[in-house]
C-alpha cells in the first residue's frame, strides 16, 4: 500500500482512537465510550470492506494513486514510441484521447446458448497529463479540452449527439465518502452510455461509464466498459460496480501540473 493510503488509513484510525481516550479520561460515561468503541469498529469494518474488494497496491502515475478492483490485470503500454498500444481498445475506430492506463477482466454473463460464460470488462484512465508535457512542443496540445475531446470520441463513436452548450450530456453527481469520512471527500460526476460492439467475434451490447473529475487544472476520466445489465450475471454486477465505486472514493488525484524535465548542463559551483 502507498504511503498516502496509509496516512490515511492511519489518520482516521488516530481520530477514532484520540476520541476514545479523551472520553475516557474525562470520565463520559460508558454510553459515551461504548459508542467510541462502535465508531472504531466501524472504521476497521470500512478498512476490511476496502480491502476485500480492492488491489492492496496502488496503480501510480502522475501523482495519481488508485486501487483497482481486484480481478483487474494491467494492459502494458507501448515499450517503444512508434509501437502499437495495446491499451487502446480495437472496439473503437478511435483512440481515446489521454489514455494514459488500462486494465482488464472477465466477468459471467448470462447470454442464452453462448459457450464461454464469461467475457471481458475493461477500466481506461484518460488525463491531460501528457498534454501538458507535449505542449512547448505542440501548441494544439490543450490541456484544458481533454474531457471535451474524450467525450466527443465517444460520441461518435457511440452514435450519440455531441456534448454542447445547446446540447448537454445529463452527469450525475457523487458525493464520496457517504458518512464518517476515512478518506478525503470528493465529488465526482459520470454518465452511463451504451451501444453494440464487436467483442471478439461477437456483437455484444455494452455499458460505456465515463467519470470525470476535475483537481485545479488536472483532469481525470475513467471510463468502464462492461457488458449491459441485460446481459452482465447480477452477482458480476454488484461486485463490479461496488468496486469502482470504492475505487474512485479511495482514489488520489494531485492537482500539480506536469513540468518538462530541465536538460542541459548543471551550474557551475565555482566562482571566478
Amino acid at each position: 500500500m502507498s504511503d498516502n493510503f496509509s496516512r490515511f488509513w492511519t489518520r482516521g484510525l488516530l481520530t477514532i482512537l484520540a476520541a476514545v481516550t479523551a472520553g475516557t479520561l474525562v470520565g463520559c460515561g460508558s454510553q459515551a465510550y461504548e459508542q467510541r468503541l462502535a465508531e472504531t469498529a466501524k472504521y476497521y469494518a470500512y478498512r476490511q470492506q476496502v480491502d476485500s474488494a480492492l488491489e492492496l497496491r496502488a496503480w501510480q502515475e502522475y501523482g495519481i494513486q488508485m486501487r483497482l478492483p481486484k480481478g483487474f490485470q494491467e494492459i502494458p503500454g507501448p515499450a517503444e514510441e512508434d509501437e502499437h498500444d495495446e491499451r487502446q481498445p480495437n472496439f473503437l475506430s478511435k483512440p481515446l484521447p489521454g489514455l494514459i492506463g488500462a486494465w482488464q477482466t472477465e466477468v459471467y454473463v448470462e447470454i442464452p446458448d453462448r459457450e464461454s460464460p464469461s467475457m471481458p470488462a475493461w477500466i481506461f484512465v484518460c488525463t491531460n497529463h501528457e498534454r501538458f508535457l507535449n505542449q512547448p512542443a505542440d501548441p494544439t496540445a490543450t490541456p484544458a479540452l481533454l474531457i471535451e475531446d474524450l467525450s466527443n470520441t465517444l460520441a461518435a463513436e457511440l452514435r450519440y449527439e455531441p456534448d454542447t452548450a445547446l446540447n448537454r450530456w445529463t452527469y450525475e453527481e457523487t458525493r464520496a465518502p457517504v458518512g464518517t469520512p476515512y478518506v478525503p471527500r470528493k465529488t465526482y460526476e459520470w454518465i452511463m452510455l451504451d451501444d453494440e460492439r464487436n467483442i471478439g467475434n461477437e456483437r455484444v451490447r455494452m455499458q460505456f461509464r465515463l467519470i470525470r473529475y476535475y483537481v485545479d487544472q488536472i483532469q481525470f476520466c475513467v471510463l468502464t466498459v462492461v457488458p449491459h445489465d441485460e446481459i452482465l450475471d447480477r452477482r458480476d454486477w454488484r461486485k463490479l460496480y461496488s468496486g469502482i465505486d470504492l475505487m474512485m472514493e479511495n482514489l488520489v488525484v494531485s492537482g500539480e501540473v506536469p513540468r518538462q524535465q530541465q536538460s542541459g548542463p548543471a551550474p557551475s559551483g565555482g566562482g571566478f
